[in-house]
């Protein structure tokens, strides 16, 4: 099977961070009586809420350009001018790498990928967001990659075996797919590594989601 697109990869994180936190803040919302753990993980789910809502926007409008829309139909779904729709998001796709340094995999990426995906596995989740970028500490707290694992434990159980890693690299980023078995279901742990080797995306989901 072909590997998945850089581009994808940081669609599916998008999505799956955005409904995390929507799904615990709701979760939230909704109980008559929360804990003061549940209460204080809300308030953090929504801080991350509003930088991802941020982002997303910028994505979306990237993919509404590359079909063909005009900036006049985009400031106008926004209600602002064309001019501003431009100025704040025209220009350098949101998130690209700076430069094309070239199309060969980050150094020791596969050993980084796998410690990364390993501390998430266990609970450390310090040591897994050491290395993440900028973007990807605003956007994944400490918070969201605990529900994360949580969830990830109670649909598909404990973690068996992590299989061999897949890389990719595509415009300056290398991905790698480490298969991860499950009591329930196999997974894909995919880690996204920018050329300054911090990472750029992090996601794990089940293995029939990559059809």
């Amino acid at each position: 099977m072909e590997s998945r697109s850089t581009v994808q990869l940081d669609r599916e994180v998008m999505a799956l961070m955005l409904s995390t936190n929507v799904e615990l803040v709701a979760d939230v919302l909704r109980a008559d009586a929360q804990s003061d753990e549940q209460l204080m993980w809300a308030i953090a789910a929504t801080r991350t809420l509003h930088t991802l809502v941020e982002e997303t926007l910028h994505g979306l409008v990237e993919q509404a350009r590359a079909a063909g829309h005009t900036w006049a139909e985009i400031g106008e779904l926004l209600h602002v001018s064309r001019q501003a729709a431009f100025q704040r998001f025209g220009g350098e796709p949101h998130g690209a790498a700076g430069d094309a340094r070239g199309a060969r995999a980050v150094d020791w990426a596969v050993e980084h990928a796998l410690a990364v995906l390993q501390a998430f596995l266990d609970g450390r989740f310090e040591d897994a967001r050491a290395s993440f970028g900028e973007r990807m500490l605003d956007a994944v707290s400490l918070e969201l990659l605990a529900e994360v694992r949580e969830k990830v434990r109670r649909d598909a159980g404990e973690v068996q075996a992590l299989g061999v890693p897949r890389v990719s690299v595509r415009d300056g980023y290398t991905a790698v797919d480490i298969p991860v078995a499950l009591e329930r279901a196999d997974g894909i742990g995919s880690v996204v590594i920018d050329a300054d080797r911090q990472v750029a995306g992090f996601l794990v989901r089940p293995t029939e989601s990559l059809a």
